[in-house]
């Protein structure tokens, strides 16, 4: 081991933690943390794949995109890419799963930063994009599942990190997943070579379906007769793209993946999911966050995984099957981070904050803030220092309110919770201002810092008379106790469901505190 490297994980989370242990909670964070610190302390594979694999896992473990391993990931990235293509280490089958989890990794790292690469990495999975729709090993274009779920991963980061991909990519590839599925619902690795059906597959297939029907969700909606009171989706001028499969096929066949996967996905024995046990959990982590499912089969599908990831863990921190340690290690964290729910609910706020304005909702009374972007009425966000945007949000005389959010948001997907939490106070007072507007910025910036802290003013909020800042509430508790669906309330909840929502957040803030621990 690397005695420096090991200096270095001990200073980031040893006896002192600095952020990044406030906003791991519950039982997960031991596990976490060492598992951190596995990939922390060994030295990186030559195989860029492998290494933006773990760097991924790190991300969403809430490492932060300044630490030194991951800019020097972000140097091995770029160094790949000439005249607009990117050319990945080993070009054969696994370059398209390099290539792929490059472009998660650079979304993770900053979007804002990194989009001339994205975009250089989309092409490039586009153009190896086989005609029929697949992905697959070079010198073969019959499909394989598991590269093209690879690919599809990659696109959509890149697409909800402001790059343009064609949507055509994600119409060929639905109609091949659509395709290749077997009749009973279930995917295999290559279709017609007799392979067994898997849960690791079926996963696969069934997320990558759910990602395809996200994209093309607006060009859907693009084809039903207008209302007057619509904003276009489309700026003047330019045609929405229209698909050849339907969204109905999507949704049948991925409600066949699902249905198969709740049949067959195993807890008895987990080692037959699949090739890895880590990595089919990370698929069906992918399916539970994509159709919001917190069961399969009647059992708790991250329950079960979590048991067999905490008991298998090794002495160093690490986990191990086939495809190898580093893999496995970052396949099993990115399921007990829910890595796919984090991005679901990344994209949730991007798209809400930063000012999507369909159906004439939450215009701004300053129309000159507005500028069109991505086909979409947009704020522009405001400039400067973050604490000038919480000045102009204190205000009430203010009408920039809306940019000032706008600009908040885009820090804070830039920098991470870092930027909110020196003015975690001044937050924690806005949540009383009389502006319900106002509440429902402290809910969300406060529910971004992941602070275990903050649990007993968001679940207060939950009674909060505004259902904005109920909402908030209710998903910053969700994102600090990485539960997808959580404990509620449902939009237009009646006091009983509310009090019972109050109640079990409550319960899930009493195991998840420490012994002796206070919020005063």
């Amino acid at each position: 081991m690397n005695v420096r490297r090991l200096v270095m994980v001990v200073a980031l989370f040893g006896a002192s933690p600095p952020v990044l242990a406030q906003q791991l909670s519950g039982p997960e964070a031991p596990i976490i943390q060492r598992g951190i610190a596995y990939l922390n302390s060994a030295n990186y594979p030559s195989n860029l794949g492998e290494g933006v694999l773990a760097g991924l896992a790190l991300l969403k473990c809430q490492v932060p995109p300044t630490d030194p391993t991951l800019q020097g990931l972000v140097q091995r990235v770029r160094g790949r890419i000439k005249n607009g293509v990117y050319t990945a280490e080993n070009d054969g089958g696994s370059g398209i799963y390099e290539t792929g989890i490059a472009a998660m990794f650079l979304a993770n790292m900053g979007a804002e930063t990194y989009r001339p690469e994205l975009q250089s990495i989309s092409q490039t999975l586009i153009q190896r994009q086989n005609p029929n729709g697949c992905w697959d090993y070079k010198g073969r274009s019959s499909g394989d599942t598991s590269i093209t779920q690879y690919a599809v991963l990659g696109l959509w980061e890149a697409a909800n990190s402001g790059v343009e991909v064609d949507p055509a990519a994600f119409d060929r590839a639905a109609l091949w997943l659509i395709s290749s599925q077997n009749g009973n619902g279930s995917w295999i690795y290559h279709p017609g070579e007799g392979q067994p059906e898997t849960p690791s597959m079926t996963a696969a297939g069934t997320g990558s379906l759910l990602i395809c029907l996200s994209q093309l969700q607006r060009h859907f909606k693009a084809l039903e007769p207008p209302s007057p009171l619509m904003i276009p989706l489309f700026p003047e001028g330019q045609a929405p793209y229209e698909p050849k499969v339907t969204q109905k096929a999507i949704e049948g066949s991925a409600r066949r993946g699902v249905a198969w996967l709740a049949q067959h996905f195993t807890t008895k024995d987990m080692t037959d999911n699949g090739q890895s046990t880590y990595y089919a959990l990370y698929g069906i982590e992918r399916v539970g966050a994509l159709a919001s499912k917190e069961q399969l089969g009647g059992f708790d599908w991250y329950r079960a995984g979590f048991s067999y990831i905490q008991s298998n863990q090794q002495k160093d921190g690490s986990w191990t099957s086939q495809h190898g340690v580093i893999p496995n290690s970052s396949w099993a964290l990115l399921f007990l981070t829910k890595s796919t729910a984090q991005s679901v609910k990344k994209i949730e706020i991007k798209r809400l904050a930063a000012g999507t304005l369909l159906g004439g909702r939450g215009l701004p009374s300053d129309l000159s803030t507005l500028t069109v972007a991505g086909g979409r009425v947009m704020v522009r966000p405001m400039n400067g220092a973050i604490e000038g945007m919480l000045a102009v949000l204190e205000d009430p005389r203010s009408d920039q309110g809306e940019a000032a959010l706008a600009g908040l948001v885009e820090q804070y997907h830039a920098k991470g919770a870092g930027v909110l939490r020196p003015l975690k106070d001044r937050f924690r007072k806005l949540m009383t201002d009389r502006d319900p507007g106002s509440r429902a910025v402290a809910a969300w910036a406060l529910g971004r810092l992941g602070d275990l802290d903050i649990a007993p003013l968001l679940i207060k909020a939950l009674r909060d008379p505004d259902p904005n800042v109920v909402a908030e509430a209710r998903g910053g508790l969700q994102f600090l106790s990485r539960k997808l669906e959580g404990y509620g309330p449902p939009p237009g909840a009646t006091p009983e469901q509310v009090a019972q929502s109050v109640r079990q957040w409550q319960a899930w803030f009493d195991s998840a505190r420490p012994p002796g621990y206070s919020a005063d």
